[in-house]
């Protein structure tokens, strides 16, 4: 009996301790978007200027999620030593609207809300937000923008506006630097577009 008892022991034991056995588990750091990545100064609310209202970024369902995303080539897998304080989309709701304070052509009004007086209203799709590694290392941000007329029903304009920064090396502090510089180059990007749209710019 004591015998048939000992080997189902032994299995039970080493079922409960596989995890041990397989090594320490992945523990993920956050990475932040700096401050530098929005140009700061611009607070004051300028009366009587055109209102840009700013609806909710948006993103393919790939890059919904925190987790850094590591591409080489069209192929991504997430990385989970490294997580985002939030999504790519909540990050760009926090940070587009300070971004894009200083421009000289519209006032931003965000959150965005249907019931809100505005004269345009600007929304965008992430389409990339990840660390390349495919022809050296570096981020890569894209966003899909399209504005549109007060109704939001008449398209105005349309502009993919990317970004790419070098990573110096494969860490975290390296990597969100290299976002916040790539996020920061393209909201100016984004800002000058719009500026320009007066000229007829498109």
């Amino acid at each position: 009996m004591i015998k048939k008892i000992i080997p189902v022991a032994v299995l039970v034991l080493l079922v409960f301790t596989s995890g041990c056995i397989g090594g320490k588990s992945v523990q993920s750091s956050y990475l932040r978007i700096g401050e530098g990545s929005y140009k700061k100064g611009c607070d004051e609310v300028v009366f009587g200027m055109p209102r840009l209202a700013l609806k909710n970024f948006s993103s393919l369902p790939a890059l919904d999620r925190e987790t850094l995303i590591i591409a080489k080539g069209q192929v991504l897998k997430p990385d989970f030593r490294w997580s985002w304080e939030g999504t790519p989309a909540e990050i760009f709701d926090l940070i587009a609207g300070p971004a894009l304070n200083c421009m000289k052509s519209h006032e931003v009004v965000t959150p965005y809300r249907p019931g809100i007086d505005r004269d345009l209203v600007l929304s965008g799709v992430i389409t990339s937000f990840e660390l390349q590694r495919s022809g050296g290392d570096r981020f890569r941000v894209a966003v899909y923008y399209s504005l549109w007329d007060s109704s939001g029903k008449e398209l105005l304009a349309r502009r993919l506006i990317e970004a790419e920064v070098p990573v110096k090396s494969i860490n975290g502090a390296a990597i969100a630097a290299a976002a916040g510089q790539a996020v920061k180059e393209m909201m100016q990007e984004t800002a000058a577009w719009i500026d320009g749209l007066e000229g007829g710019d498109r």
